[in-house]
């Protein structure tokens, strides 16, 4: 079977940087499996970490000459290094789940016609020193959430679930580096402009939620500028590719109007106050009965 890069970015990521590695370590796919460290610069023990593993793994150091700081740039390092066929992705603070990469690629070898595919992610909090487990990935699936990627839904691309032909990136180029959020969102819709994907539905990732510093930390008026501003450069794009569907741009135009009257100073104030409620009710609660053991996410498919 063909070989895959894991390309895993991380900073300052000591602490959870050994489960993300055993997991891709522990896959079940026969193939090749290539797994690419990409550093941003970490000041702790990351990478002593992650060397421990040998020549398992391959460790790309930031270059002293890099000035700048995220996970676009990591990411780009690790793809421009990166020497197989198929691409993943995975956060350091993150982990796969057993027999993913196998079922990825058996999801994107069903058709030549295809370029990617994505799964089913799920996040993780730790309560008390147990693991509660909920469904990230939207419930119903429906065939324009995989045409119309960061579009059609939320909830459903997530970085650490998909893996691409790296053809795709020597078409479409690399993550935005002046992007310091939304370069996720930016490159799917790149990606779905030149690119037929399938979802494979299966659980296969899982995000970790804690408290320590994100690559993508930053506030949230920046993050309501770089939204309107890759919505509006995707329409530019639909007009100058001369697409035809109607329904992807309706809802570009709708996605424009949303960020642009969000960054209005009485909306930006809703904006937090909706956004700290849900992040302390929805994601948060550990008391919320939606929470179930792993055990039980992987008896169901």
């Amino acid at each position: 079977m063909k070989g895959v890069s894991i390309i895993i970015p991380t900073y300052n990521r000591a602490e959870f940087v050994k489960e993300a590695l055993q997991s891709v370590i522990e896959q079940d796919y026969p193939g090749l499996i290539e797994i690419i460290v990409s550093d941003d610069g970490s000041t702790d023990e990351t990478l002593s970490v992650a060397s421990s593993f040998g020549n398992k793994v391959k460790i790309l150091r930031k270059p002293e000459d890099c000035k700048s700081q995220g996970a676009s740039g990591a990411r780009n390092r690790g793809i421009l290094r990166s020497t197989q066929p198929y691409i993943c992705f995975l956060d350091s603070d993150d982990f796969y789940l057993p027999g993913h990469l196998h079922k990825m690629i058996l999801a994107i070898e069903t058709d030549p016609g295809l370029d990617f595919a994505l799964c089913n992610s799920l996040v993780m909090l730790q309560v008390e020193q147990n693991n509660k487990f909920k469904r990230w990935t939207k419930i119903n699936i429906e065939p324009r959430d995989i045409f119309n990627l960061a579009i059609s839904t939320f909830h459903f691309a997530h970085t650490n679930g998909f893996i691409f032909k790296k053809k795709v990136f020597e078409k479409v180029g690399l993550f935005n580096e002046n992007y310091k959020n939304a370069e996720d969102t930016d490159m799917w819709m790149r990606i779905n402009e030149n690119f037929k994907g399938i979802h494979a539905d299966h659980y296969g990732t899982v995000t970790r939620l804690h408290n320590q510093h994100r690559l993508t930390d930053i506030s949230k008026h920046y993050l309501l500028q770089i939204h309107y501003d890759v919505f509006r450069k995707a329409i530019r794009r639909y007009k100058n590719k001369s697409l035809n569907d109607k329904y992807r741009l309706r809802k570009l135009w709708l996605l424009c109007f949303k960020y642009k009257i969000s960054q209005w100073p009485g909306f930006i104030k809703i904006y937090k106050i909706i956004s700290e409620h849900n992040t302390k009710e929805s994601i948060l609660a550990a008391d919320d009965s939606s929470w179930k053991s792993l055990e039980y996410y992987i008896d169901s498919q």
